[in-house]
């Protein structure tokens, strides 16, 4: 059960342990999955987290925290959609005593407090974090939507080939170079111009 603890960093170690130890809790590193960086389940009062493997110890710290609310909201009994009122309260009451300087680089940690503020259900709707955090990444091979001109084609994590189009909002307007359907793209997806 301890092989997620070297996934985070150092100097929070002992503060992790003392909100995972003693409890009815699995926590399970697993393959990266391109739809989530984790999850918890309950089934018959057995409890489960499921965090993606990751080099990248803020990423992986902050998203254990954000499953361990999700567990602490569960064992309360509390109903409510999955990421509201409580959760948020239960994620930022568990986030606050590591949100220093000591923990995070002080760009990542003004970003992270603004996060908390009014915490979402994933950091991908947030793009200033994410391209922060990204760069504790070992990946760094890679351009951001968001930076190459309308018009450029590029390639997407599935290896399609991408047209940009234009800004909707907060997120690009694409299409599918091959079957010529339209998608909309977040403006820190990775991508490989061509």
């Amino acid at each position: 059960m301890n092989d997620f603890i070297e996934k985070v960093p150092e100097m929070v170690v002992d503060y992790v342990k003392a909100i995972t130890e003693y409890k009815k809790l699995n926590i399970k590193v697993v393959k990266p999955r391109k739809t989530k960086h984790g999850d918890f389940r309950e089934r018959n009062s057995n409890y489960t987290i499921t965090i993606n493997d990751t080099n990248n110890k803020y990423r992986f710290l902050m998203i254990l925290i954000h499953e361990i609310a999700h567990f602490n909201v569960s064992k309360k009994n509390i109903k409510e959609k999955p990421h509201g009122y409580y959760w948020k309260n239960e994620f930022k009451n568990l986030a606050e005593p590591i949100l220093n300087n000591k923990v995070f680089p002080i760009d990542l940690l003004l970003l992270l407090k603004n996060h908390m503020v009014n915490p979402k259900s994933s950091f991908s709707y947030d793009t200033d974090l994410v391209k922060e955090l990204n760069k504790y990444d070992s990946n760094s091979d890679f351009t951001y939507l968001d930076e190459i001109k309308d018009g450029l084609r590029f390639k997407y994590e599935n290896n399609k080939i991408y047209q940009k189009i234009k800004k909707r909002r907060k997120r690009y307007l694409c299409i599918d170079m091959e079957d010529r359907r339209k998608y909309l793209f977040l403006p820190h997806a990775k991508v490989q111009v061509l």
